[in-house]
């Protein structure tokens, strides 16, 4: 079992900060840009990311759980339409996440490999998962940031296409 460490905030601001936006009709309270949360048991925080010309106002939103170790113990890394507010299967494009579900409780083809960590791919139905090696808010910027940058629509079939063009 591979120990997951805390996000270097200043280390993602360095390597993305191009793909961050300041929206005055934002009101996050827990914001990259105003006030975040991050304690020695958990990070919460939502870094708003340039106008994608499909998907429009975007960003990522950030929970991580610590343990007494001071490693990631449960994430969440979400990309999702930001404004306008929307609920959860509304504004939901694609996330990661390492919260169990155990193979006796969980429907077979909900079921993954790379349990407990999975992908949230389909952007029309957030339940469906598959299996994810993504383990970092490093990780998700570089896999986002591909569609910020070239302004392509995010596709429920199309990740693996551009797991290969990298």
């Amino acid at each position: 079992m591979t120990l997951l460490l805390p996000t270097d905030i200043d280390q993602i601001l360095e390597d993305y900060g191009h793909l961050l936006k300041v929206y005055p009709a934002l009101l996050e309270r827990h914001s990259i840009f105003t006030d975040y949360k991050r304690t020695h048991k958990r990070l919460e925080v939502l870094f708003p990311l340039k106008e994608h010309p499909v998907h429009g106002i975007t960003g990522l939103h950030v929970y991580e759980k610590y343990n007494d170790a001071g490693t990631v113990e449960l994430y969440s890394y979400s990309w999702k339409r930001i404004i306008p507010t929307q609920g959860i299967q509304f504004s939901h494009i694609s996330s990661w996440g390492n919260d169990p579900h155990p193979p006796e409780t969980t429907p077979q083809h909900l079921q993954v490999t790379t349990e407990p960590h999975h992908h949230h791919y389909d952007p029309d139905q957030r339940s469906k998962r598959k299996s994810s090696y993504i383990r970092s808010l490093d990780q998700v910027f570089m896999y986002v940031a591909y569609y910020i940058e070239t302004g392509e629509v995010y596709y429920k079939d199309v990740s693996s296409a551009v797991d290969l063009k990298r």
